[in-house]
């Protein structure tokens, strides 16, 4: 009794350190993030900034395909990292090319949708699946080990690398290639982000060269399927209005919309960055350390959540310093901003049901939500446009918090 004093202060300086190591990554790569929204949005403007939004919307829908809920069950599992490292890259090969079969299937448009210059953007983008799928392998051992501080060097290189790029491609004369060569830029920067993950991820564990087993293979995706599928139906619902968006409304729209997402999406690593530092946490505790640290985490992201809601709220007329063609991002981002708490809180409830190994409940939720959500978007967003997605994005999330908040209270109240 006397070391448990000890053990909680260890346990929050752990997850300070690596909650602020990724805080402090997410810093420099928003800060990017916003410049190279700030240069490409006023150097192409909104149609030119739409086409840009169309390709890295499409190609980043299989970021999350190529984690497929991987690193939660090497942690779970004590796989080898080598076979994690494997199935990643067997996977986002397959999506590479999955990426570009599918692209065939959107009917190809002259002015709007996925238009000629858009699907040379896509193919040329691509390859930052493999790039994206080995930074999140590597993120794997930085999360085993609690070391995001060395996450954090790979992602401020690869971000710097992508902004000084754009800077010297927006500089340039704008041509009809300029949205290409600014695609191009964050792919190089992936490239980099990758590449330091790779070399630092040997200071912690050496390359045990084992024998390739799709056995192996085989049993650390299976594992992985109810909470693979789980991250795909949240992504489906998560990016189709993107998408719907493309196909029917005009560039300028998708570039409205588009605007308004990634200021949206800026705060959202925060309760990712948490959940990353406490999931291992939650692997090992007992049933009491359980519930209180659940109950802390829940006051801490709902608190948080409303700060920066508001915030977002306030700061919401800003987006026009970039151009005067986004004004009508303010309305858009403002609604986003309502479902900030839906998203803070769900992301908790989702990887509570993950630590307690529910994991095919997880697919039931957001199969439902998935449903729910293209159902609407299809029927709302060719009439409604960009408004509509805001709205039904918000009203999905809240459906999953409903949803995933009943079972998680009551599973803790019958101890399962």
């Amino acid at each position: 009794m006397p070391q448990m004093p000890h053990q909680e202060r260890s346990l929050k300086a752990q997850l300070a350190f690596n909650t602020t190591a990724q805080v402090v990554a997410r810093g420099v790569s928003a800060f990017t993030t916003f410049v190279i929204t700030l240069f490409v949005a006023r150097r192409f403007g909104a149609d030119g900034f739409g086409d840009f939004v169309k390709i890295t919307t499409y190609v980043t829908f299989f970021y999350l395909l190529a984690d497929f809920g991987f690193n939660a069950f090497f942690l779970q599992r004590k796989d080898q990292w080598e076979d994690l490292l494997s199935l990643r890259l067997l996977a986002s090969g397959i999506l590479v090319l999955v990426a570009c079969a599918v692209l065939f299937i959107f009917p190809q448009g002259s002015t709007q949708g996925y238009t000629s210059l858009v699907r040379t953007g896509i193919i040329l983008f691509t390859p930052s699946i493999v790039f994206q799928a080995l930074t999140t392998t590597g993120n794997a051992l930085f999360q085993k080990y609690l070391r995001y501080d060395l996450s954090t060097i790979a992602v401020i290189a690869g971000s710097l690398i992508s902004l000084v790029l754009v800077g010297i491609i927006t500089a340039a004369p704008f041509t009809s290639q300029s949205v290409l060569y600014a695609t191009s830029a964050l792919l190089v920067g992936g490239a980099v982000t990758a590449g330091v993950a790779l070399s630092l991820t040997r200071t912690l564990e050496r390359v045990a060269h084992s024998t390739l087993s799709f056995s192996r293979l085989w049993a650390l995706f299976y594992a992985s399927i109810p909470l693979g599928l789980t991250l795909l139906f949240n992504l489906v619902y998560f990016r189709i209005d993107s998408i719907i968006l493309t196909v029917t409304r005009s560039t300028a729209e998708v570039g409205v919309y588009g605007l308004a997402y990634k200021v949206f999406e800026l705060p959202l690593i925060l309760p990712t960055f948490f959940m990353n530092s406490l999931y291992p946490v939650l692997l090992v505790q007992s049933r009491d350390v359980f519930k209180k640290t659940i109950r802390i985490s829940t006051v801490v992201l709902f608190f948080s959540s409303l700060v920066v809601a508001g915030g977002l709220w306030v700061c919401a007329p800003l987006v026009t310093i970039i151009k005067t063609d986004f004004h009508a991002s303010i309305s858009a981002l403002r609604v986003l901003s309502l479902g900030l708490p839906f998203f803070f809180l769900s992301s908790l409830t989702m990887w509570i049901l993950i630590a307690q190994k529910k994991q095919k409940i997880l697919v039931g939720i957001y199969g439902v939500s998935m449903i729910i959500n293209i159902c609407l978007n299809y029927f709302l967003i060719p009439t409604h446009g960009y408004m509509a997605a805001a709205w039904i994005t918000v009203a999905s999330e809240a459906l999953v918090l409903c949803m995933s908040g009943a079972i998680v209270i009551y599973l803790l109240r019958k101890n399962i």
